[in-house]
């Protein structure tokens, strides 16, 4: 899923395996253990019990392309 942060920037989450491309999922979850997820995984969970998910199917290379971007971006 792509959520857009408060900030204006698209963060990943993956709800499969329960992980956010966010530095607050990685700080907060990941390094310190204080909590179980960010605010765009329980976003993501949220708008899945509501129906309200808006779904795209993309091709193999826009995924590639989607994943690419964030690497570049993270640096």
């Amino acid at each position: 899923f792509q959520v857009l942060g408060s900030s204006g920037k698209l963060y990943t989450c993956y709800s499969s395996c329960h992980f956010c491309t966010c530095p607050a999922f990685g700080f907060a979850v990941l390094q310190k253990s204080e909590s179980l997820l960010c605010k765009h995984i329980l976003a993501v969970y949220l708008s899945q019990a509501m129906g309200a998910c808006q779904e795209l199917t993309v091709s193999e290379e826009q995924l590639t392309s989607i994943l690419l971007a964030e690497e570049e971006e993270e640096g």
